[in-house]
Formats: C-alpha cells, sequence, structure tokens
C-alpha cells in the first residue's frame, strides 16, 4: 500500500511539473505570436494593424486572445500567455506600477520614466509612442463652446454651478487621485448637480441635454458623433496617455530565430496616428459600424504598409 502511495506522489509530482512547465509559456522560436483583443475599438484597431504587419512581414501566425482588464493583461504578457497589447504611459505609470504622475522627477517625461520603471519593476517595456495621445477630457456641446468663448476647463469654472456633470461610474470612484472628488478640488468646480451614468449611456445622455458636461476619451470617436468639444486641461491634472504596444524585455529575443525583423515591422507604427487620424478611426468603427480589421487594413494601405 505504501508503495502504490509513493507511485501515486512521483506520479502527482510529474503532473505538477508538466503543468508549471506548460505554464511558463512558449519557448524560443515558436512561430506562433499572441495578441490581445481589445475592451474598445482603439485597441481593437490598433491591434488588428499589429496582425496585418506580423503576417505579412514574418513567417509568424498570429493567434487573438480574449479581451482582459489592464492588470489581468499585464499579468499575461508577464507570464507568456500574451505576447504584446495595446496600452498606454499613463495607464503603466498609475495603474499598473502604483505611482502618481507627481511621482515623476522634475524636468522628467512620464513616457521615459514609466518605460523605466516598468522595465526595472515587471520585466514590461512600451514600445514608440504611436502618436496619439487618448487622456481624460472634459466636454461639452460644441455650440455651448462657442457660445460662451469657452477653450479651457478653467474657462468653465465660473459656468459649472449651472450645469449638470456626468461620467460613468468608474470616474466616481473614491479610490485614485485621477477621480471626481480630486478634479473638482483641483479647478475649484462646484456643479448644479452631479450623475454617476453607466458608460453605453453617458453620450445619449449628454445627446439628450440631460447632462451638460462629460468626462470623455480624448481620441474616442462617439465624441465627433456627439458633436463635443474638448477643452484644454490648462492646468495639466490628468496625466498624458501616449498609446503604444507594450511587450515582455524579453519579447525579440524569444523570437530571434523565428522573426528577427519583429521590432522593426511593429515600429512602422511609430510617430503615424495623430489624434484626429485615430479619432476619425474610431468614429468609423463607432458611429459607421465599419469593422476594426477593415479601418485597420485601409489605413495601412493609404501609408503604403500592406499589400
Amino acid at each position: 500500500m505504501l508503495k502504490g502511495k509513493k507511485i501515486l506522489s512521483v506520479l502527482l509530482t510529474v503532473a505538477l511539473l508538466a503543468a508549471t512547465l506548460a505554464g511558463c509559456g512558449k519557448k524560443s522560436g515558436d512561430n506562433e505570436i499572441v495578441l490581445l483583443e481589445g475592451q474598445f475599438s482603439e485597441v481593437d484597431i490598433l491591434i488588428q494593424m499589429a496582425a496585418i504587419l506580423i503576417e505579412e512581414n514574418t513567417d509568424l501566425k498570429v493567434t487573438f486572445h480574449d479581451s482582459m482588464n489592464t492588470v489581468a493583461a499585464a499579468n499575461a504578457v508577464e507570464s507568456k500567455e500574451v505576447d504584446l497589447y495595446v496600452s498606454y504611459d499613463g495607464t503603466l505609470l498609475t495603474t499598473l506600477l502604483g505611482y502618481d504622475p507627481s511621482d515623476v522627477p522634475a524636468g522628467g517625461d512620464l513616457y521615459d520614466w514609466a518605460k523605466e520603471k516598468g522595465s526595472e519593476e515587471r520585466g514590461l517595456t512600451l514600445m514608440g509612442k504611436f502618436g496619439f495621445e487618448n487622456t481624460y477630457a472634459l466636454a461639452v456641446h460644441q455650440d455651448y463652446a462657442q457660445k460662451n468663448n469657452i477653450k479651457t476647463i478653467s474657462d468653465l469654472v465660473p459656468l459649472g454651478k449651472d450645469l449638470v456633470f456626468g461620467a460613468e461610474h468608474e470616474f466616481f470612484d473614491e479610490e485614485g487621485t485621477m477621480r471626481f472628488k480630486p478634479f473638482n478640488k483641483y479647478y475649484g468646480f462646484e456643479w448644479k448637480d452631479s450623475k454617476s451614468i453607466d458608460l453605453g449611456l453617458k453620450y445619449a445622455a449628454m445627446d439628450s441635454g440631460n447632462i451638460d458636461v462629460t468626462m470623455v476619451y480624448s481620441t474616442d470617436g462617439l465624441n465627433k458623433k456627439s458633436d463635443l468639444f474638448i477643452l484644454e486641461d490648462d492646468r495639466s491634472f490628468f496625466p498624458q496617455y501616449y498609446g503604444a504596444f507594450l511587450i515582455r524585455d524579453t519579447l525579440f529575443d524569444e523570437y530571434a530565430d523565428s522573426a528577427p525583423n519583429l521590432k522593426d515591422v511593429l515600429a512602422k507604427l511609430e510617430g503615424l496616428i495623430d489624434n484626429t487620424t485615430m479619432t476619425d478611426m474610431n468614429y468609423a468603427v463607432d458611429a459607421e459600424g465599419k469593422k476594426p480589421y477593415d479601418v485597420a487594413k485601409a489605413f495601412l494601405t493609404e501609408h503604403g504598409l500592406t499589400k
């Protein structure tokens, strides 16, 4: 009986070892690369661009992993379950590393510092910036901004007492510095009323006049559909959020044999997409119903990056 237990113990140990090795991810030289699908159109468009470029310029086969939240996505990259996804320097700094923009040394660049810390602390790094910045932004209707000659957030402060502010539930969370109460305190806002709204209903609330002001993402295509005016964050409350591919430090070494040009292929998008272009592409998906793949393909074709 004891012998049987010993054999069983050995078998269990072997099984656990096999599971552990399987969970360590792919070995260098594999011909598959795993890209993470996005939770919103912008990320889906960009990840489709990556897929097209990789499959047309390397021997790698692209596999898509279902989308997941930011923290889970970073963990998946670390564990080699996923190879790359689209992220932002502000997200790396605050959500994944737990720093505040004020932690960036005086005179330093947030992107450079977040990239350095990400590599040091988690073995994660950002590739070069695409060019656009999708940060938090305060928005009002175009006609209201023109009528009241409003261009910045500070311009809106004296009018806040007559306006209803609304944003998704997350913006009203008590945790975090980039939230409703710290924002109001920083700029000195007092609102007529404030409403926590489901993300899917925020733009409808602006369109119907149920709210007058909302917090948006600066390259969201629905800003254009709802004819919203983005106010300049003139006192720099929100950190920058420049988009880039987030990868493991070791990614290109892992593919040195099977795709030695992988870094150069992905770098083709660096500095190529400005805010207007990204907003227009998001609009094509969110407002016009186009597929992210088709929008990505059209952009790459326009810039001579695809067959």
